[in-house]
C-alpha cells in the first residue's frame, strides 16, 4: 500500500501548477480594475486616518489633530470624485477578472 501512495503524491506533484497558470487559464483576479483597486485602497488609508485622529484628540492637542483632519478631509474628497470619476466612465470593474482593459 504504501508504493501506491507514494505513486500517488509523485501524481499529485506532477499536477501542481503555479498561481500565474492558475490566473492566465481561469481569469482568476480581482474584478476590478487596478486603477479603482488603487483609489479605494487609498481612501480606505485616510479614512482609518481620520478616525485616529478623532481618537487621538480626546487625548491633548485637540487643534493639532482638527487640523491635520481637514487636511486629511481634502485628500478623502478628491479620492470620493476620482472614485466618482472612476464609474461613471465605466472604468470600475474589469472587462474579465483578472486582465486588465
Amino acid at each position: 500500500m504504501a508504493a501506491v501512495e507514494g505513486t500517488e503524491e509523485v501524481g499529485k506533484e506532477a499536477e501542481k501548477i503555479t498561481p500565474e497558470e492558475v490566473i492566465e487559464e481561469k481569469a482568476v483576479g480581482s474584478p476590478i480594475s487596478n486603477e479603482a483597486y488603487n483609489v479605494i485602497t487609498a481612501l480606505q488609508a485616510k479614512l482609518e486616518g481620520l478616525e485616529a485622529y478623532r481618537k487621538y484628540a480626546k487625548d491633548a492637542d485637540v487643534e493639532l489633530w482638527r487640523e491635520l483632519t481637514m487636511v486629511e478631509c481634502k485628500a478623502v474628497e478628491r479620492l470620493v470624485c476620482e472614485l466618482e470619476k472612476i464609474v461613471k466612465e465605466g472604468r470600475l470593474s474589469m472587462k474579465e477578472p483578472g486582465h486588465a482593459h
